[in-house]
């Protein structure tokens, strides 16, 4: 079990660079006001390139087969909103507060894990999941001059997400990996390649390079994170604690390209979940 750990890991780290590299040109994008139906109908070719490879080399059916399409298109529907909460949240809040909001993730993905997955909380998780909370309400600050009716939206984001990973965790047998990234990315270009045709937009080439390299990396770490939580099995909680590396790159990126940084108390109560989420995933690998 701990070289499925470990390949889940590994898989979910480079997953989470993707991530904060699409989101920062996702943040640049939507500041000029390019919508995500128009980010999804350009950068389509990088999603159907998928499909279309393994019809040509006959492996198509084989990964669109499922053993329950009820799962597959439900969380397919769950997913859809997914592109629309991120560019609307991106347009009004930064790159790491972003990132940072999506640090709750590990701790719903712990309720959900107890919840539908029945796995089983040591005394440490629920310290951890405790002082997580505490995290995001610092990074929200609800009340205070900071808070932005965007960083609920953004949450709001964190938990259908965490849906759609706990649901390929719980029925991972029902395709293959492909076969729930296939599956996952159908509503979304269906709605977007509709929105697109009531309200086209052209492009000039430097946007369409930066709509490819973000639709790439999207697609390429959707793919990673399905096949991490497909691999994690029964140590689903523990693996999902390797998000909170995002905050690392985004406050990077952030600071470096948009000049966007944390406040005090958000940066701390990060980069301590961060620490702490680590170590969790360290004990699991090595009790494994």
């Amino acid at each position: 079990m701990s070289k499925n750990i470990i390949l889940a890991s590994s898989a979910l780290l480079i997953a989470g660079i993707f991530f904060v590299l699409n989101d920062a040109i996702i943040n640049y994008l939507s500041s000029i006001n390019i919508q995500f139906y128009h980010f999804i109908f350009y950068g389509s070719p990088s999603y159907l390139t998928v499909p279309a490879f393994l019809f040509f080399k006959g492996d198509l059916k084989k990964h669109i087969v499922s053993s329950n399409y009820y799962v597959v298109i439900f969380r397919s529907i769950t997913f859809a909103p997914m592109p629309f909460i991120t560019f609307i949240s991106l347009k009004h809040i930064s790159l790491p507060e972003f990132t940072t909001l999506n640090m709750a993730a590990p701790l719903i993905a712990a309720v959900f894990a107890y919840i539908f997955l029945k796995e089983k909380l040591n005394k440490f998780i629920y310290f951890s999941l405790a002082i997580g909370f505490t995290g995001v309400l610092l990074v929200v600050q609800p009340g205070f001059e900071n808070f932005n009716i965007y960083f609920l939206v953004t949450l709001l984001g964190v938990v259908l997400i965490t849906s759609t990973t706990t649901i390929v965790n719980k029925f991972n047998n029902v395709t293959t990996a492909i076969g729930f990234f296939i599956y996952g990315g159908l509503t979304v270009h269906i709605i977007s390649f509709i929105l697109f045709f009531y309200d086209p937009l052209k492009i000039n080439l430097e946007i369409f390079v930066f709509i490819s390299l973000a639709s790439i990396l999207i697609n390429l770490a959707i793919f990673l994170s399905t096949f991490a939580f497909k691999e994690a099995q029964k140590y689903y909680a523990s693996i999902f604690c390797l998000v909170y590396l995002q905050i690392v790159w985004s406050s990077i990126v952030g600071f470096y390209f948009f000049n966007e940084f944390l406040n005090s108390y958000a940066l701390f109560w990060g980069i301590f979940n961060c620490i702490k989420w680590l170590c969790l995933n360290s004990w699991t690998i090595k009790a494994s």
